[in-house]
């Protein structure tokens, strides 16, 4: 199965990593990240603890994907 990862940063400033799926199914994440250390999205372990706040936080527009260059 083929899947998204991106870096999303909530209205109060931390990132989060995600995964989804090509459907935007929630598929994991992980968070909030140092912002002075972030690795290439293949470097993290997404888990499912986090999705249910997610998908709240993402409903309410509260997340929102962003482009960001990794440090490492």
């Amino acid at each position: 199965m083929r899947t998204i990862k991106g870096f999303w940063q909530h209205k109060n400033g931390k990132i989060y990593a995600i995964e989804s799926d090509t459907f935007g199914t929630i598929i994991g994440g992980i968070g909030p990240l140092d912002t002075e250390d972030l690795h290439g999205l293949e470097w993290y372990d997404y888990r499912p603890a986090i999705n249910d706040w997610i998908k709240d936080a993402i409903a309410q527009k509260q997340l929102r994907r962003v482009n960001l260059t990794p440090c490492n």
